[in-house]
């Protein structure tokens, strides 16, 4: 009895010393789950909503305004939009200037270590050993990690105040990607109600020795993915990686109305590039690429190197529009069309790369 009131005792002195006996200074509501249905209109919303508006607002501005954001032009616009259609993919070099990337790993408090500035010799930006999102774990009590694969962390801030963070940095693209969807909405046969909406906003980190994702789309329905690193992702550092032409097998899309010249232009695409297709990018570069390309991550072979991106979906239809068990044959899929592809690139008589269009503005 003596010894039981003696842990008694202890157990009550260590939850004072902890403050387990007081009501808390703060109290906080338990958070309601969000089952992402418009209480109004009872429509599931979860992915986005269609903002109503053509052409955004943040491309109104004045010319000449220190906040014009950036921007491509028509030649390169209509270049891009020629390789979305034919490859699924398209690369554009420098779509961000190193002022905006600046800003962006600034506002997303990405630290360099103090060796690595002592050692700077040119231009480039330092790598990143590490991302530390605790701060914005802090901000938002809902937010945490999605794990893809292990050593991918996807934070999803769509719809929360850290989204005005980054959102600026998709407006020179918005053209590109309006008029694709909207030739892409007619090639499938979509309704005319069917409206584009920003279905993610994604902060991507890549930690080091993060392993290999599995081949897949992002949705079977038409749309588009916009992809932007704010470090070097050279071809160590986990890239995503690209079977061409394969948005061709998913349905119509533009330019490709029946299944022969689909299956033509897949072939075509296909074999045209040196092997498997590596987004091999500098900080500011983009890609743009169809939502039902046959894609998937690279693993980061660097042990002190972390990759940081932004992640921007544009959809009609809820994503993935495929289940697990479709899934996993794209899966198995995709390891076939790449063993083939590079026995093929293998091969004497080596082609030119595809989808690559450089310069902005």
């Amino acid at each position: 009895a003596a010894r039981r009131q003696q842990l008694h005792k202890d157990l009550v002195q260590r939850w004072r010393s902890e403050g387990l006996d007081r009501e808390p200074v703060e109290f906080r509501r338990p958070r309601e789950p969000n089952t992402g249905v418009d209480y109004l209109s009872q429509q599931d919303e979860s992915y986005g909503r269609d903002v109503g508006c053509q052409l955004p607002l943040c491309l109104l501005r004045e010319k000449g305004s220190a906040s014009d954001p950036s921007s491509l032009s028509p030649e390169v616009t209509a270049a891009a939009g020629a390789a979305l259609q034919d490859h699924g993919v398209v690369m554009l070099r420098s779509l961000l200037s190193r002022k905006e990337v600046e800003m962006l790993r600034e506002a997303l408090r990405m630290q360099v270590s103090a060796l690595d500035k002592r050692r700077a010799t040119g231009t480039a930006f330092l790598p990143v050993r590490e991302y530390d999102a605790t701060w914005l774990e802090e901000q938002h009590d809902d937010l945490e990690p999605v794990m893809s694969t292990h050593g991918r962390r996807h934070y999803y801030l769509r719809g929360r105040t850290s989204e005005d963070l980054i959102s600026w940095a998709q407006a020179g693209t918005v053209p590109l990607v309006w008029d694709h969807l909207m030739r892409a909405k007619e090639a499938a046969g979509l309704p005319p109600s069917a409206k584009p909406y920003i279905s993610e906003v994604q902060l991507l980190v890549t930690d080091p020795c993060a392993i290999d994702q599995f081949w897949h789309v992002d949705n079977t329905a038409p749309g588009l993915t916009l992809f932007i690193p704010l470090t070097q992702v050279p071809k160590e550092l986990g890239p995503t990686l690209f079977l061409p032409g394969s948005h061709l097998l998913f349905g119509q899309v533009p330019g490709s109305p029946g299944l022969l010249s689909r299956i033509t232009g897949f072939v075509s695409s296909f074999l045209t590039s040196e092997g498997v297709a590596v987004g091999s990018m500098g900080a500011g570069d983009a890609l743009v690429y169809d939502s039902r390309i046959v894609h998937r991550g690279a693993a980061n072979r660097k042990y002190d190197r972390t990759r940081v991106a932004l992640v921007f979906r544009y959809d009609f239809e809820r994503p993935p529009g495929i289940g697990p068990a479709g899934t996993q044959l794209l899966s198995w899929t995709g390891n076939v069309l790449a063993a083939i592809q590079r026995f093929y690139a293998a091969l004497p008589g080596g082609t030119a790369p595809t989808g690559e269009v450089g310069g902005s503005r």
